[in-house]
């Protein structure tokens, strides 16, 4: 009995190019771990400020974390980050109609914090979700969806 084993060969829709544009590489930096644990801690505070109307606090918090994240992931290789599937993963959120159903969703939300209005906090939080939905076959071609 013969045991044949084979290589497989992962093909993305969309080969991750040798030379990252800006807007790839800003995204990389904004998918790795610490930055997304500053992220986290981050809108939990930027939630409750805007959620009392002192919205000058949450936009320094933010430039504040934003900062910081920088600072914390600046020395990151973006190239061999690109070929995680962490990094497959935050490209992916560069499809044209996920990044345009999310930035949607997040009006949303940030408007619904600033009303105190938890149905469009809710409305925005599922158009983020939906948003999710397109580009997946950039991270494994498995996970395109059939025509």
């Amino acid at each position: 009995m013969v045991t044949e084993a084979r290589k497989m060969e992962v093909v993305m829709e969309k080969p991750v190019t040798e030379r990252l544009n800006l807007l790839e590489k800003y995204v990389l930096l904004r998918s790795h771990p610490r930055r997304i644990f500053l992220d986290v801690a981050a809108v939990m505070w930027e939630a409750y400020f805007l959620w009392n109307q002192k919205w000058p606090v949450a936009l320094g918090i933010f430039a504040v974390m934003n900062t910081v994240g920088f600072l914390a992931t600046r020395r990151t290789n973006t190239q061999e980050m690109a070929h995680t599937m962490l990094g497959k993963m935050a490209l992916l959120h560069l499809h044209p109609l996920n990044l345009l159903v999310q930035l949607s969703g997040l009006v949303f939300v940030v408007a619904g914090l600033m009303q105190q209005d938890p149905l469009t906090i809710m409305a925005g939080a599922t158009l983020i979700l939906i948003g999710h939905f397109f580009g997946w076959s950039r991270v494994h071609p498995s996970l395109k969806r059939r025509e």
